[in-house]
């Protein structure tokens, strides 16, 4: 059987010439080219399918927690150099805490076995640290009542201002910094306050101190959120957040000096215009459909795209493959163009 000819066409999708092509009957061909297309969609649902089971952090807008546990994360290959900072990086040591009591050790004896010292100067000062045990101020309020002989009515104590909560600012803000600045439930704070504290307390009591806290803090956000929704521009990003097991969303806007986030039970225009309020200066995000009808100037962020030139590197199309792997090259080489600027001809050719 002698090889069939080669197609002058090189994108010819069929092993036959196009002159063998022309002969076959026309309802032949409707089928093949009925059966040509149902392949190729095939083809990309299945490229589209694996390459959104193969996503994780880096390679997509997931979150982090999001990633596997059983896979290992991928590490740099760095060249091997030795350890410690590099020649000329200024050290940071560990600075001495000033202390509450200080130990004299003379050594004991000298090498050559001698025990009189002649000359002792201190060389080195390593420090302990240690926490002192937790004492509790608990102050008992004891409230009297007394009978009136003019009125003929009972008058009672009230008590103060300051401890009527029954948790001091001290204590509150402790509560307030575990469960917020560090993310914990008031499942984690009240066992935290049973053993550390030894202090038990219920989850409605938890609650309550936390509320507090956020009464507390509400004129410093507003005091953040002044300056930040004036400035000439800020990043703004949102993210899922777990609510009592209802998704919502964590809405930040950053500036320089500040960070103003928000929760909000959507991820809408309505949120955003929420947490942005009356400003309107130049906005760095990513690419979603809130941020793209922006009417002010708008900055893309580089993160985003980075992560998806990095899922289109890892596609198994060649080509798709070889985009991805360029352009997250140059997108890095534009991130270090900021600490960096290039040159008038390296600007030209990036």
């Amino acid at each position: 059987m002698e090889p069939r000819p080669e197609s002058a066409h090189p994108h010819w999708p069929f092993p036959c010439v196009p002159q063998d092509w022309e002969h076959t009957p026309a309802a032949v061909q409707a089928s093949v080219y009925t059966l040509q297309n149902d392949l190729t969609q095939l083809r990309e649902r299945v490229a589209a399918r694996e390459a959104r089971i193969t996503q994780h952090s880096t390679t997509s807008h997931r979150p982090p927690s999001s990633d596997s546990p059983d896979k290992k994360p991928r590490h740099r290959h760095t060249t091997p150099r030795q350890a410690g900072g590099k020649p000329g990086h200024p050290g940071h040591r560990q600075a001495l805490v000033p202390p509450t009591t200080v130990q004299e050790l003379p050594p004991e004896r000298w090498p050559c076995g001698n025990t009189t010292l002649a000359l002792s100067r201190p060389y080195h000062t390593p420090q302990g640290l240690e926490r002192p045990p937790l004492t509790l101020e608990v102050t008992p309020w004891v409230l009297h009542q007394g009978w009136g002989p003019d009125c003929g009515r009972w008058s009672t104590a009230q008590v103060p201002a300051e401890p009527a909560t029954g948790y001091g600012p001290r204590r509150s803000a402790l509560m307030g910094a575990v469960a917020g600045a560090y993310g914990n439930g008031r499942r984690i704070v009240q066992p935290f306050c049973a053993s550390v504290r030894h202090v038990p307390i219920s989850l409605g009591a938890v609650q309550t101190v936390l509320d507090r806290v956020s009464q507390a803090i509400e004129p410093h956000d507003m005091a953040i959120a002044t300056p930040t929704r004036h400035a000439p521009g800020t990043s703004i990003d949102e993210t899922p957040w777990f609510l009592t097991q209802t998704r919502q969303w964590w809405w930040v806007m950053v500036r320089e000096t500040a960070a103003l986030s928000m929760i909000h039970p959507h991820r809408s225009k309505a949120a955003c215009a929420a947490r942005i309020d009356d400003w309107a200066g130049r906005l760095v995000s990513d690419g979603d459909g809130v941020y793209r009808h922006w009417v002010h100037a708008r900055h893309t962020c580089l993160a985003p795209l980075i992560r998806r030139a990095r899922g289109l590197a890892a596609r198994a199309h060649p080509d798709l493959a070889a985009w991805g792997t360029w352009a997250v090259a140059a997108l890095q080489r534009r991130c270090h163009m900021a600490t960096a600027p290039p040159t008038g001809g390296e600007g030209r050719a990036w």
